[in-house]
């Protein structure tokens, strides 16, 4: 992996990397998908300090390589990020084509259609869009979805992912849309009658417990909770 891709990959585990706690180097390869040999050589040029394949690592000495690091390939990054932005006002503009034309679609009562055009749109181009808009698009995909009868399984891996990309954001607001998502469809998931509707909502639910109670949402989540499950 190139050095520029083990950055963004390493600033992508940061925001969920406790203040202090260590990880090893092991974990670290796996979590970014950075070869063991890569991992040595860009952390020690990162930290200042030869670093062997059974070390460990602190979230300080993570974020102290990703400065350095990034400072070391600043051109290299500046380019990637104005690629980065060109795809993605090409995929903003290619949203507001493709909703104009579901919502023609969704009037004329093709709902199969529908679904099949944002399931096609979503997968071509997520990498492209902002978290808010893939969100509202995995949203609108599970409506449509169930307007459409498609199959659960089809369902489920959109609301997991429209849930997972608001969590992502590691924000309070994030963990508030994934809770807005559930809210909109837990109760059709809930009484779905071959049985996996309600053991993904349930997944999803027990991922969700431990980020709410962190950003202080606790109280918002057991309330969800009791209306989806009163006599739980």
């Amino acid at each position: 992996m190139l050095m520029i891709d083990f950055i963004y990959k390493l600033n992508e585990v940061l925001p969920n990397w406790p203040t202090g706690a260590r990880r090893t180097l092991a974990q670290l390869s796996e979590i970014t998908g950075t070869s063991m040999p890569h991992i040595i050589q860009y952390l020690s040029e990162g930290i200042g300090k030869d670093m062997e394949i059974g070390g460990f690592i602190t979230s300080d000495e993570a974020c102290e390589a990703v400065e350095l690091l990034s400072k070391r390939i600043q051109p290299q990054i500046e380019e990637r990020e104005r690629l980065l932005e060109e795809r993605r006002q090409y995929a903003s503009k290619a949203y507001d084509r493709i909703m104009e034309k579901i919502r023609i679609m969704q009037l004329d009562g093709k709902w199969h259609s529908s679904f099949r055009t944002l399931s096609y749109f979503a997968g071509q181009y997520e990498n492209d869009l902002s978290k808010d808009i893939l969100i509202s698009l995995c949203s609108e995909t599970v409506r449509t979805g169930i307007k459409s009868k498609a199959y659960m399984q089809e369902l489920g891996q959109w609301l997991q992912k429209g849930v997972a990309v608001a969590m992502s954001q590691h924000t309070k607001q994030g963990i508030e849309e994934a809770l807005d998502l559930i809210d909109a469809y837990g109760e059709f998931f809930l009484s779905e009658e071959s049985g996996k509707g309600p053991l993904l909502l349930g997944n999803v639910l027990a991922v969700l417990e431990e980020p709410a109670a962190r950003f202080e949402l606790w109280e918002e989540y057991k309330s969800l909770v009791g209306q989806l499950y009163p006599e739980a």
